[in-house]
């Protein structure tokens, strides 16, 4: 499955509000959207992770990286993507599992959702096996969620540090789009500590 269209934390027109550019001219429309782009796809691998809310099919081929995964036989699982707000299909060994019935939960045939982490707890334990849990859910933030306004924030501060600074990078208008953002380069102490806010966390 191709990355959702809406997929970028910020557009043309919320840009131009913040550096003033007229909206009746479209003179930077171009080099804006390739910043866009590229500052959309810095922060999600930075943070690896993606952070709009998509949903992810177990059955769609493109997202079997986030969909399929090993069973260990161990009582936790852990979704490639969070929070986790729906959880559609859930299969282990080819069988369907349920969500437990409450969360008075021990002895329960179903699984428990733990939506902020992107854990699904089954006491009966995940089976042994490659490729064998396969789960269909939905992740990651809302457009109405503080998180993606800090995200958009985010974005619009690199975006806009970019195109003020583009004549003293050293590259051509045509080059921008395979620039590549380092450390170095994010200037505001808020902005660092946002992308570690949100960067992937490993919980075991």
């Amino acid at each position: 499955m191709s990355r959702p269209l809406n997929w970028f934390f910020t557009d043309i027109d919320q840009m131009k509000l913040f550096l003033g550019i007229l909206f009746d001219t479209d003179t930077h429309n171009e080099l804006l959207q390739m910043l866009i782009n590229s500052s959309s796809s810095y922060i999600e691998n930075y943070c690896d992770r993606r952070l709009k809310s998509t949903a992810y099919d177990k059955d769609v081929a493109g997202d079997k990286e986030r969909t399929w995964f090993d069973g260990d036989n161990s009582k936790r699982l852990f979704l490639r993507e969070y929070p986790v707000t729906a959880v559609s299909a859930v299969e282990v060994s080819g069988a369907t599992i349920s969500a437990a019935e409450s969360t008075d939960y021990y002895g329960s045939t179903g699984y428990l959702l733990y939506e902020d982490r992107g854990e699904l707890f089954y006491d009966s334990g995940w089976d042994v096996g490659k490729k064998n849990v396969r789960v269909s859910y939905t992740a990651g933030y809302t457009e109405d969620s503080r998180q993606l306004l800090d995200l958009r924030e985010l974005c619009q501060g690199l975006v806009a540090w970019t195109f003020n600074n583009r004549e003293h990078l050293g590259f051509k208008s045509e080059r921008l789009l395979n620039y590549s953002y380092t450390r170095a380069d994010i200037r505001e102490k808020w902005q660092k500590e946002t992308l570690e806010r949100y960067k992937r966390k490993v919980i075991r």
